[in-house]
């Protein structure tokens, strides 16, 4: 310490001299050591932006961010006691609250905003492999939270608030459709669509993916789990966009026609591939969201080949999803579907039943992600659908 103190001391009684001497001859000093003199003069303005920028991005870093993990007192911290959480009694009823056709009322913004960054990891045509990619779920939270039920809740207004599917939640908390929930209890969270589920002494990573409709390579990024070997009996992983093998929800077989009756807009070639509330925003790959109930059908724009059917996995955002070539070499997009009907290599003609509308991916609730590569889209400019 005294060293220290000494050094400082030497230096500041220097200063002080330098200073003296410009005093007294300050003509003569500055004509000698001019070039000196600026360069300092540079390097001090040059470190003084730089720590005041520094200072800026340190309080931006620590105000508090407006995260939904992060939201007070409704949120708390997941414990062992909350992992059983199952059937409860209460005010809310589920069948009541969450009507599918609701879903047609939520505002996709937030959805549009996260598919734009997905953008970064995609080709033209198709989507990079997660290895040349990169983590496609990078910077998302990866535990599950707990969140109180509040007056007036139901469990698609949860799914809402935290941007995930209303089956998520349900299938997180054991419940199904017509149950209910009440004020005060404790729901289990999930940071994206899909399952969570306890790991059994036997399981492996390509058990899971096959018991709950997962893909292998999601199940091990999201989890950071590469080998069976970390697998450790009663932890707790999640399955992105995995479904239960029992169903939670009392899903309506769905009789749509097997061709649309729709035709062509005024001036073009596509028709529209689905009925509902369009919302007219141009967002990723020239793509617009047209929100109905889940199970609404989904036709073919136009006459093409299906280059690419996935109805595993989460596929950076995309859920279950189908890509179709025309002959003109435009390729239009069909996202977050619940099921799909046709496979690759397959030519289809145009208003032939392709997919039910879903909410897989990067959704919060139902609707069709409809893209058009390579022309106009038609469904452009906010409109209704019918």
């Amino acid at each position: 310490m005294d060293n220290k103190t000494d050094k400082l001391r030497s230096r500041l009684i220097g200063v002080i001299k330098v200073i003296l001497r410009i005093l007294r001859q300050p003509r003569q000093y500055l004509a000698r050591h001019q070039r000196c003199l600026f360069v300092a003069a540079v390097i001090f303005i040059i470190f003084g932006t730089l720590n005041y920028a520094d200072l800026q991005v340190k309080d931006k870093k620590e105000t508090p961010g407006n995260k939904w993990w992060q939201s007070g007192n409704e949120l708390i911290e997941e414990t062992a006691a909350d992992l059983n959480v199952g059937i409860m009694g209460g005010a809310l009823n589920l069948t009541a609250s969450a009507i599918p056709v609701a879903q047609v009322s939520v505002d996709f913004s937030a959805d549009d905003e996260l598919e734009n960054q997905d953008l970064a990891i995609m080709e033209g045509s198709g989507l990079l492999s997660p290895e040349m990619s990169g983590n496609a779920f990078f910077g998302m939270p990866k535990e599950a939270a707990t969140y109180i039920v509040q007056e007036g809740d139901s469990p698609f207004s949860i799914a809402v608030k935290f941007g995930i599917s209303t089956y998520t939640v349900l299938a997180a908390n054991n419940l199904r459709e017509g149950d209910y929930i009440k004020p005060g209890q404790s729901l289990i969270i999930l940071p994206i669509n899909g399952v969570r589920v306890k790991v059994a002494a036997k399981d492996t990573i390509a058990s899971l993916a096959k018991k709950y409709k997962g893909e292998e390579d999601e199940i091990k990024t999201f989890n950071g789990i590469y080998e069976d070997t970390k697998l450790v009996a009663g932890d707790f992983i999640i399955i992105p966009d995995g479904e239960l093998t029992t169903t939670v929800l009392a899903r309506a077989t769905v009789t749509a026609p097997k061709y649309s009756g729709a035709t062509p807009f005024s001036g073009g070639w596509l028709i529209a591939p689905t009925t509902g509330k369009d919302w007219g925003r141009l967002h990723g790959s020239n793509a617009v969201d047209v929100a109905n109930a889940c199970g609404t059908p989904i036709y073919a724009a136009a006459a093409g080949t299906v280059i690419l059917s996935d109805g595993i996995g989460w596929n950076f955002g995309y859920g279950k999803y189908i890509m179709i070539r025309h002959a003109n070499g435009v390729v239009t997009v069909y996202g977050h579907a619940a099921s799909l009907f046709v496979g690759v290599g397959e030519k289809v003609g145009q208003g032939q039943l392709i997919a039910l509308m879903g909410t897989t991916g990067r959704s919060s609730g139902c609707h069709l992600h409809f893209e058009v590569r390579g022309a106009k889209n038609p469904l452009a400019g906010a409109k209704t659908i019918k």
